[in-house]
């Protein structure tokens, strides 16, 4: 029961961050669109194509790694061999899952507080003091791209150990690709 709602919940979260992603890419190539013809046709580029370009990659590209996560395109260093089976397969998972959480956990620790627990001197703390160079806006908006993705790509961890088995090619059709 708990399981079945945890995989529910990640497969939600993925199709979200897959609509997100897709979205800011097209954003991205409409800004870069406009700053191309604004540069070479119209001789008088605007710098906040530039700049909301950037920022929808950042965005597009942290949402694209939760869906490669999800979706097992992520890449695996710690892969056992074709038809090994047993205690190797299970070292390998525990393995790819302490990675994950040891590479994830500080990063939402440290997105949220500072030296001394302080949320003030955190990854987000600070760039609500800071504000994009052209639009003005608090950096926050892009900043918090980073403990999104983080939280999400752990709570396909946890869909994962509950048995989700989504980008899992069955044997036999694993073999022939």
């Amino acid at each position: 029961m708990i399981a079945r709602g945890i995989i529910r919940i990640s497969n939600s979260l993925d199709l979200g961050c897959r609509t997100g992603a897709g979205l800011c890419f097209l954003a991205m190539l409409v800004f870069v669109s406009i700053q191309v013809v604004a540069r070479y046709i119209l001789q008088s580029p605007p710098t906040w194509t530039e700049e909301l370009a950037r920022y929808a990659m950042v965005w597009g590209g942290l949402l694209g790694a939760t869906v490669a996560f999800k979706s097992r395109f992520d890449p695996t260093l710690i892969k056992p061999p074709a038809g090994v089976h047993g205690a190797i397969v299970f070292g390998a998972g525990v393995l790819r899952t302490l990675a994950v959480v040891i590479f994830l956990a500080p990063v939402l620790y440290f997105s949220l507080f500072g030296p001394g627990m302080s949320p003030a001197r955190g990854f987000l703390g600070r760039s609500l003091e800071r504000t994009a160079d052209t639009l003005g806006f608090p950096m926050f908006f892009v900043s918090i791209a980073v403990p999104i993705a983080a939280a999400v790509i752990l709570i396909h961890l946890l869909a994962r150990l509950a048995g989700d088995q989504a980008g899992v090619l069955p044997p036999e059709e694993e073999s022939q690709s």
